[in-house]
């Protein structure tokens, strides 16, 4: 071979090497800009919502900054084709030409997502607005606030401007944050319009035209909220169409970001603390470490992310409850995350669910990507003895000497007022949950100390 030919040779490959390195560069720092949420998506602007987007990109930059980011944008889904609302709805208004309505509801979403929201209205998370008004919330509602306004503290020493205290600001921005509100319109006479007073028929109108005849509405004829109602977004928040819950709890507007629906700390603004601490939880799990190592290598942005398929370096939150896994035939995502859960343990004594042997094998069956038969059987095992343990030493005996303490006259019949009242509440709301639910995350910390 002649030196000349050899030279050719060694030109090309060079070349070849080069661009090699040049591509590698390249797709590392797509996949880099994927993970980080910064690659741009091509934007589909549908012809209707043009002028929102051109006016709230001056008006809100920051909603339309994270909406072209969205898949919304890349498949052609605008501003109207989501708050769109029909004349005779109860917070519609005329915007700019077109009937709006500030809040989209699950019933809106559906048009487009039915499968998600038929599941989500069998969920356990669509019935979190039943807490208002309930015992559970007796403590935000009566104990930290009164769910009637009072007077300031001090008369003579008022707070500049101060007549009367809102006693529910506890529960507004605690339990209602999380579980949802009545979501409420101002009436003309200062009273909350509620689906209760609209009456919304099976297609989410209103069929209490009186009670719309009373909204009060802003000089450019918008509907005024109560602001005791909104914001929020709340999972089983009440909707002045009648539907329950709120998708943006867990899919954030207005990027709907899958892969921040898909991690732990986007369930972790409700799922924490010391009375269900779920994310620390999973924290101290090898889970939830497996996951902060390896979170990177996840193909967290994925349109289909599949345990087994697509990712196998940790669960998260959503692979155990809701997410595809390779061990389901054709893999399918539910939004109805309590059809993986065997044990219920809200309550104080722990009870199995309906249907808990399908609920169990299907999460064992999301178990096996990546464990054994045996392990699995064992570590179920392991979960059932401590919650039958807890059940049987606390729990029962517990409720036991309560109801005699209240049917002996003990024992008064308000609550929270004695402080055996308050013993048993911390017993079985706090650290028997913590307990619970730490055997079954594999977290021995909340089960022992924090626990038992």
């Amino acid at each position: 071979m002649s030196l000349r030919a050899k030279q050719v040779i060694i030109a090309t490959l060079s070349l070849v090497f080069l661009v090699s390195l040049i591509f590698v560069q390249w797709m590392e720092v797509a996949r880099k800009q994927v993970e980080a949420g910064l690659k741009v998506k091509p934007v589909s602007i549908p012809a209707a919502s043009q002028s929102c987007v051109a006016c709230h990109q001056k008006l809100t930059p920051g909603i339309i900054d994270h909406w072209t980011g969205s898949t919304h944008a890349e498949k052609g889904v605008g501003c109207l084709e989501c708050h769109k609302a029909d004349k005779s709805d109860a917070d519609a208004f005329n915007h700019e030409g077109h009937w709006v309505a500030t809040i989209v509801t699950p019933r809106d979403c559906s048009k487009c997502h039915k499968k998600e929201y038929e599941e989500f209205e069998q969920s356990h998370h669509a019935k979190g607005g039943n807490i208002l008004a309930s015992l559970d919330n007796f403590l935000a509602e009566t104990v930290e606030g009164s769910r009637e306004p009072f007077k300031p503290f001090n008369p003579h020493s008022p707070t500049m401007g101060v007549t009367e205290v809102n006693g529910m600001a506890s529960a507004n921005v605690g339990c209602k944050q999380c579980h949802g509100s009545k979501v409420a319109l101002q009436a003309t006479s200062g009273e909350p319009i509620t689906l209760d007073d609209l009456k919304p028929g099976p297609d989410g109108k209103p069929t209490n035209l009186d009670a719309v005849a009373r909204i009060k509405k802003s000089p450019s004829g918008q509907p005024i909220f109560d602001e005791a109602s909104w914001p929020n977004t709340g999972i089983g928040r009440l909707n002045l169409d009648g539907s329950l819950g709120s998708c943006s709890a867990c899919h954030s507007r207005h990027d709907f970001s899958p892969r921040r629906a898909r991690q732990p700390e986007n369930c972790g603004k409700c799922h924490l603390g010391p009375d269900h601490p779920q994310k620390e939880i999973y924290e101290e799990s090898k889970h939830g470490v497996a996951f902060r190592d390896l979170k990177d290598h996840m193909n967290l942005d994925a349109h289909k992310w599949i345990l087994g398929e697509t990712y196998t370096q940790a669960p998260t939150c959503a692979t155990c409850h809701m997410s595809a896994h390779s061990k389901q035939g054709t893999p399918v995502v539910t939004h109805d995350p309590g059809k993986r859960l065997s044990w219920t343990n809200r309550p104080p004594v722990s009870r199995l669910l309906d249907n808990w042997e399908d609920n169990r094998k299907e999460m064992q069956n999301v178990c096996a990507n990546c464990h054994t038969s045996n392990y699995i059987t064992a570590f179920y095992k392991q979960y059932d003895d401590f919650v039958i343990n807890y059940n049987e030493k606390f729990a029962k005996p517990g409720e036991a000497i309560m109801k005699a303490l209240r049917a002996g006259n003990l024992i008064t019949k308000s609550d929270f007022d004695e402080e055996i009242e308050w013993t048993w509440f911390y017993l079985w709301h706090h650290e028997g949950r913590r307990a619970r639910h730490g055997a079954s995350m594999m977290a021995p910390d909340y089960a022992h100390w924090h626990g038992m």
